[in-house]
């Protein structure tokens, strides 16, 4: 019996030791491993100026390139550069009338994550569909309707309710907006005034909140939860103006309405969208689809926003009810209603696709190429780029295997459906990514060497199930018995 300890720093745990003297293998020899001691790289990926671009083509003749933030990911931390993937992505989508007039681009979200099933990293974009009803959205009959009105459906107080500041006159959207860029839209359908109320008290408003909705009843929103708004206002004089909401304060806009009568298609249309990395509110008017801006503030990525309509009396309603809500969230499309008059529509047709990462990020995340397709491009409606490899962020895998590289020895691998040159297999690392392992009664392999074998060198790696190599820090130690 004799004992061999082998080290190594190679990063990629190739064991290549040269001794001094030949080493001697008799015939019909055994080999074993006693001990193995590996610390696996801690430092997952440095994302820096040499690999956070990201390009892509949503749509035919519109490249666009992101840049990730500058982070070190490490085992503990890797799931926030899939956030930063994702939300940098959808940063990146929106609609700008003249210079950017991609109507893909409304309802479009992106996702970056890891498949639940076969632990690929899949990067998608899917598109909500535009439209919105009643079935759509909750709210108390007896103080909210929606009724068809000249073959558009109208939403509107219930008769016989008050003018007054509450916000008891609501309808909610049961899910949240596509995050990548979305909206709620809505046309003024009657305007009228109340004498001797305040215009705060009467009107309606159409927004978004950054309160989960869902399971909120729609009688008991308040005014904190407006979060991105516009109130249709008329004074007592008749004068008509809009108001903004933003986290539940009002200011009064400058931009006036613009009315022409009962259900009359060049009613203002009202809208609040996430567009790029901003949250607008704007208006469309007389027929036209360039809009109005009467606010524009920063949006937090990823936000969850989720519609909403608060109706402060009976003297004005809304018509053209649109929203798109996200492609991930509970209710994947509203019931679809096509529109052909301004504002600009949203548009679900093939458009030539492709997604080109940096090569230390596509090696990262399991894709054999930079870009895919590797060449041209995908004609599609929605787009899926999934990963070639498992994604294995912390290089602790369920099993190491050692395998001899100079040595023979009589193993089978089932995996690769021939013989394999595996002296062991051994079991999951711990929990910090150290691989310690030691054999009460180590497994002797036969060598199979019918003759004396004269070696100076030996050389044995450590790999992953898959035979790719593992990352490691530091010295390794391996000991061999060999019999």
């Amino acid at each position: 019996m004799r004992l061999i300890r082998l080290v190594t720093e190679d990063p990629q745990a190739v064991f290549d030791n040269t001794f001094n003297e030949d080493l001697v293998v008799p015939e019909n020899s055994k080999l074993a491993l006693q001990s193995l001691s590996i610390e696996t790289e801690n430092n997952v990926i440095i994302i820096d100026s040499s690999n956070d671009e990201i390009s892509y083509q949503s749509t035919t003749g519109f490249t666009k390139t992101i840049f990730l933030e500058r982070e070190t990911y490490t085992k503990n931390n890797y799931d926030d550069l899939f956030t930063d993937i994702t939300n940098k992505l959808n940063d990146s989508v929106g609609f700008t009338t003249g210079t950017e007039e991609i109507r893909r681009n409304f309802g479009l979200e992106w996702l970056a994550s890891v498949n639940s099933i076969n632990k690929k990293v899949i990067i998608d974009y899917e598109i909500g569909v535009n439209g919105a009803d009643e079935d759509d959205f909750e709210y108390d009959p007896a103080k909210v309707e929606f009724v068809t009105n000249l073959t558009r459906r109208v939403c509107r107080a219930t008769a016989g309710q008050p003018n007054n500041d509450q916000n008891d006159r609501s309808a909610r959207f049961e899910t949240f907006i596509s995050r990548g860029c979305s909206f709620i839209r809505g046309r003024t359908h009657t305007y009228g005034n109340t004498l001797s109320l305040p215009p705060r008290q009467n009107g309606y408003i159409i927004g978004l909140s950054k309160t989960d909705l869902s399971n909120v009843d729609p009688t008991t929103i308040t005014d904190d939860q407006i979060s991105y708004a516009i109130h249709v206002t008329c004074s007592a004089t008749n004068v008509r103006r809009y108001y903004t909401i933003i986290d539940g304060v009002t200011t009064i806009s400058t931009t006036l309405p613009n009315f022409n009568g009962d259900g009359d298609i060049n009613n203002d249309y009202q809208e609040v969208i996430i567009n790029f990395d901003k949250v607008q509110a704007n208006v469309y008017q007389n027929g036209s689809n360039v809009p109005v801006n009467l606010f524009d503030v920063n949006y937090t990525a990823g936000q969850k926003l989720y519609p909403l309509l608060i109706f402060r009396g009976t003297n004005a309603s809304i018509n053209s009810i649109r929203t798109i809500p996200s492609p991930n969230g509970a209710l994947t499309q509203a019931s679809e209603i096509n529109e052909l008059a301004a504002p600009p529509q949203p548009q679900r047709n093939p458009s030539d696709n492709f997604i080109q990462l940096s090569l230390d990020l596509a090696t990262f995340l399991g894709f054999d190429n930079p870009r895919d397709p590797q060449l041209g491009f995908d004609n599609v409606v929605e787009a899926t780029y999934v990963a070639d490899k498992t994604f294995d962020p912390e290089d602790i895998a369920d099993a190491f295997i050692v395998e001899l590289l100079n040595l023979k020895c009589m193993s089978y691998d089932g995996l690769k459906n021939q013989r394999k040159n595996i002296l062991s297999v051994i079991p999951k690392s711990n929990a910090n990514g150290e691989i310690i392992y030691e054999m009460n009664n180590p497994i002797f392999i036969d060598l199979n060497n019918a003759k004396p074998l004269l070696m100076r060198n030996l050389r044995i790696r450590v790999t992953k199930p898959d035979y790719s190599p593992v990352k490691m820090i530091g010295q390794a130690t391996m000991v061999l018995l060999l019999n």
